[in-house]
């Protein structure tokens, strides 16, 4: 399916992830009572974009007093300098500041039997909506007037960028005038909570609301507790808006390698034999890397948060007590981080070095790779493409689509990956009519995404499989927000993976490396 809202919001969302690794040092100033505390920690992956290769260009490499190699290269009559920066030392001076209330909170959700969505009849009025992002396609404009014609009631269609989305909300309510329905993606959890922009929906919800895997709307609890903040529910959606992160697979280039049958790996999934060592020495066989093949995209630094997430693991926890903390001591996240290790380090492995910064749909389309991470709704780009061209590794034209294959990542405790967490709120201030136009709208966008879910295309038994994980709403994302003076959660992965993953460097130093940093990032940004 191709839902627009999800793939601007991926496309957006993506290339501002990858330029938080591409900085330079990152200096962390916290507080802790009356002391002030300055922490400089080297980014691994700093590498400018102004890069030239000119022949002229003079490139010098020195090793400073802390093992750090910096490269410099200037070019005559130009001003222009690329520094890189390969850091092998890391400063753990960071302390957590005194007064901060981290708190998540485990949501609780009341009993009830009626959706919140039956009866409403808006009686004509007007609601205003953020809309995140600038435009969209006729389709959505479609579910915009079903929208309106099932509720009665006109909206008002803001279209706010996405970095300046949580300023857009600020000013709206600041003049008065709060949007009553809005967005919410987690790259902005918590800011747009802590910033007083969200309106908290306890009062709303009920368990008549929730997804079952029966209904045509419903919310994903998983969601609900990911994006919550001190027990409260600000932000609510379908499952289906989200989209679970899949393996797709060159079913030719594995059966070639007597990978096909009973050791096809959709058939070891249903056999309850699959795992991400079984893909390992899969992709081992099948790769040839001196002809140009390599066994998967790359993983890290930027694709690695799904396999992590796919442990049952990221890098913060909830703890008993409701506070949210860093989770470096985890052995799924060990577990996690030495499995990327090796699948990208050392001269066994089998992803692909290349292009760090490309997802591998390219790559995967072309055959330099055999297969790719990412969600259930890019058969569409597989169809649309094989019906233009024809892909020589697939096989002839007749033959590549049916040698598209697909297969669920493997999953620690029924986990289901997907790649970021989206859904819908009400404005703070707002009125109780705007919350529950909000809520309707929520429930009307989980219905359509259900009705129309993946490609059109998409064979009966393929869609079947995607369903039934989304169904389950044991969901797993990302918490890659929590942006503050400290950095963000998504930063923090790609320095830690970059460190494990690029360099092969001990998983366990560099995880006690970042503990305090990764708690004050949390820390600083819900102190807000």
């Amino acid at each position: 399916m191709k839902r627009v809202l999800a793939i601007l919001l991926v496309l957006c969302m993506v290339v501002p992830m990858a330029a938080c690794g591409k900085g330079g040092d990152t200096t962390v100033t916290t507080t802790a009572g009356d002391t002030a505390t300055t922490t400089t920690v080297a980014d691994s992956d700093a590498v400018d974009t102004d890069v030239t290769t000119d022949p002229n260009a003079t490139t010098t490499t020195v090793t400073d007093k802390n093992g750090n190699v910096v490269t410099t290269t200037t070019k005559k009559g130009d001003t222009t300098v690329r520094t890189k920066k390969s850091t092998v030392a890391v400063a753990t001076n960071t302390v957590v500041p005194e007064g901060v209330t981290s708190t998540m909170g485990k949501i609780t959700i009341k009993a009830g039997t009626t959706p919140i969505e039956k009866g409403l009849n808006f009686g004509g009025k007007e609601f205003s909506f953020a809309y995140y992002g600038s435009s969209w396609d006729q389709k959505h404009t479609d579910w915009h007037a079903a929208f309106q014609k099932k509720f009665n009631v006109k909206l008002d269609v803001h279209g706010v960028a996405s970095d300046e989305y949580v300023a857009g909300l600020s000013s709206a309510i600041a003049a008065g005038t709060p949007y009553d329905i809005v967005f919410m993606y987690n790259f902005d959890y918590p800011s747009q909570i802590i910033a007083n922009t969200m309106a908290p929906l306890n009062d709303y919800v009920t368990t008549a609301d929730l997804w079952s895997g029966e209904t045509q709307s419903g919310f994903s609890e998983a969601l609900m507790q990911a994006l919550s903040l001190n027990g409260n529910i600000y932000c609510v959606a379908g499952p289906y808006l989200q989209g679970p992160t899949m393996l797709w697979y060159n079913k030719k280039l594995f059966s070639d390698a007597g990978y096909d049958g009973a050791q096809d790996p959709l058939a070891l999934y249903k056999a309850g034999k699959w795992s991400w060592d079984t893909l390992y020495d899969m992709l081992y066989d099948i790769q040839d890397p001196a002809k140009g093949l390599w066994g998967i995209n790359s993983l890290a630094p930027y694709y690695s948060h799904q396999m992590i997430n796919s442990f049952d693991t990221d890098y913060v926890k909830l703890a008993a007590d409701g506070r949210l903390m860093q989770n470096l001591q985890d052995p799924n996240l060990y577990a996690a981080l030495q499995m990327l290790q090796k699948f990208s380090y050392g001269e066994h492995k089998v992803a692909d070095p290349n292009n760090p910064y490309e997802p591998g749909i390219e790559q995967f389309l072309n055959g330099t790779i055999a297969s790719v991470t990412s969600t259930a709704g890019k058969y569409g780009t597989w169809y649309d493409r094989m019906s233009k061209k024809t892909y020589s590794a697939f096989g002839s034209k007749a033959q590549q689509l049916s040698n598209i294959g697909v297969v669920p990542l493997p999953g620690k405790n029924g986990v289901v990956p997907v790649w970021d967490w989206m859904g819908y709120g009400a404005g703070n201030g707002t009125t109780k009519e705007g919350i529950l136009c909000a809520m309707a709208f929520a429930k009307h966008d989980s219905e359509v995404n259900h009705a129309q879910v993946y490609d059109v295309h998409m064979p009966a038994d393929m869609k079947k499989l995607c369903c039934g994980l989304m169904d389950s709403d044991k969901l797993r994302a990302p918490l890659s927000g929590f942006e503050s003076s400290a950095g963000t959660l998504g930063n923090l992965g790609v320095r830690i993976t970059s460190a494990v993953a690029l360099k092969g460097q001990n998983i366990t130093v560099t995880l006690k490396g970042y503990e305090n940093l990764a708690q004050t990032l949390i820390d600083t940004a819900l102190k807000g």
